[in-house]
């Protein structure tokens, strides 16, 4: 009966010492990336219009049609960012009878300067996040004026879009 018991544990220990070298730990890698592109959003009164928009009523202002939006303010990971604006063909605001209203189309820099909106504004600056823009009532933004007096202009509604295009620098 010794003989059977001396012959059972040195079985199980062999079964043992067996299993625990069959079993053996298998491991996968896992490659992790995470590839951050340019973002950036527009902000206007507070307010993310982000591939959104924005609406401006031109008023009479001596003898001209004319209207300036809030300032636009720019939050994201570029170092600065470039600001054009698409027009509308000629740039005329259409009348409900047909007739057209030439506007011209001006930025007005964060330090008041204005200059034509034919030509892209470079280097405007790009903050954090929100809570890092100094004032958010300063920053650029857009004077439409007509090219002409009001009163030359036939009585209706005029109107059209325009789209300022920011394009971040890296």
């Amino acid at each position: 009966m010794k003989y059977y018991l001396a012959l059972s544990l040195a079985a199980m220990s062999l079964m043992t010492v067996s299993s625990s070298q069959a079993a053996i730990s298998v491991r996968t890698s896992i490659d992790v990336q995470a590839e951050i592109s340019t973002s950036v959003r527009v902000y206007v009164a507070g307010n993310d219009v982000t591939n959104g928009s924005i609406s401006l009523k031109l008023n009479d202002k001596n003898g001209y049609m004319y209207g300036v939006t809030p300032a636009f303010n720019f939050v994201g990971n570029a170092s600065a960012v470039s600001l054009s604006l698409n027009t509308p063909a000629g740039n005329l605001l259409m009348g409900d009878n047909g007739d057209t209203m030439q506007i011209n189309p001006a930025w007005i820099r964060v330090n008041g300067g204005e200059v034509s909106a034919s030509y892209p504004l470079n280097n405007q600056v790009v903050y954090p996040t929100v809570q890092d823009i100094p004032d958010p009532s300063q920053g650029v933004k857009v004077q439409f004026t007509s090219a002409k007096r009001s009163e030359t202009y036939p009585l209706g509604t005029y109107s059209g879009t325009y789209e300022v295009i920011v394009t971040p620098s890296v």
